[in-house]
């Protein structure tokens, strides 16, 4: 049987994401997204899970917001 070797690269690189996962409903407030950043950057994590809410994004058709 043969051997499959997966590693996720980055840049050429092996990349091992470590890091957290934010409320569902955090995602469209900046002051709670932000404390998920800091919780993450505390445990020198590098990746953060959170949810991207489109009408944020979109509130009107053809009209885009990515402030948030």
């Amino acid at each position: 049987m043969k051997t499959i070797k997966r590693v996720f690269m980055v840049d050429g690189k092996p990349f091992f994401p470590l890091g957290g996962q934010s409320s569902t409903s955090s995602a469209y407030n900046d002051r709670e997204s932000e404390a998920a950043f800091k919780a993450v950057k505390l445990l020198h994590g590098n990746t953060l899970w959170t949810d991207v809410y489109w009408e944020h994004i979109e509130p009107v058709e053809g009209k885009f917001d990515f402030t948030s």
